[in-house]
């Protein structure tokens, strides 16, 4: 089981999920007691929304769905930020990904945080613009990119859509009138949970 705080979540393990597993650990997230828990899983719904309003691919859809759970998997902690690409494979979720969902859904998650880093780097007073806890975020992530850093990421073909994820959180979490439940993104997980999952 998934300790946060020590609160259980749901079951989590790195092999090969089934369709209802996935689907429970959204579900049971989303209901949790815990208002900070079950905040960040009304997060993930709202940037999958934005994903599916923008006609995005299905792999795009399902990371930004599941990018702030796996943040919340990775980190052990109700902060959806305080966690590193390197936590992601630390604690087995960056794997769980690979096995479930493949390569590309798995980068698009690890590579989000380089997207905050990037733009801090390149665009005039984005840092700036940034909350205390969104700069100390970029700075625990690793701070400006160096020329080497931007030429690595932007050569990885998960780049854009770590990019787009960022500019939907970025964008803010206004409440949708007509935000879909979390049952309507199922659809998408399961036509992901079943693509090819070999890891190259």
């Amino acid at each position: 089981m998934i300790a946060i705080r020590n609160r259980s979540l749901a079951r989590f393990e790195p092999h090969p999920a089934g369709t209802n597993e996935v689907f429970e650990l959204l579900l049971a997230g989303e209901a949790h007691w815990d208002k900070a828990v079950s905040n960040i899983f009304f997060q993930s719904r709202q940037l999958a929304a934005k994903a599916v309003s923008e006609n995005s691919s299905l792999s795009l859809i399902v990371a930004a769905l599941l990018l702030r759970p796996c943040q919340i998997l990775a980190s052990g902690s109700l902060q959806a930020g305080d966690w590193t690409p390197d936590s992601l494979l630390e604690t087995g979720t960056y794997e769980w990904l690979l096995n479930n969902f493949g390569t590309e859904i798995a980068d698009s998650i690890r590579m989000q945080p380089y997207a905050r880093r990037l733009l801090s780097t390149v665009v005039p007073k984005y840092f700036g613009q940034l909350t205390t806890d969104e700069q100390m975020s970029v700075i625990s992530h690793g701070g400006f990119m160096s020329s080497s850093e931007r030429l690595h990421f932007t050569k990885s073909r998960c780049h854009s859509n770590a990019m787009k994820i960022t500019n939907w959180i970025d964008q803010g979490t206004e409440r949708y009138v007509d935000l879909p439940e979390m049952k309507f993104f199922f659809p998408f997980l399961s036509a992901a949970l079943h693509i090819d999952r070999t890891i190259p």
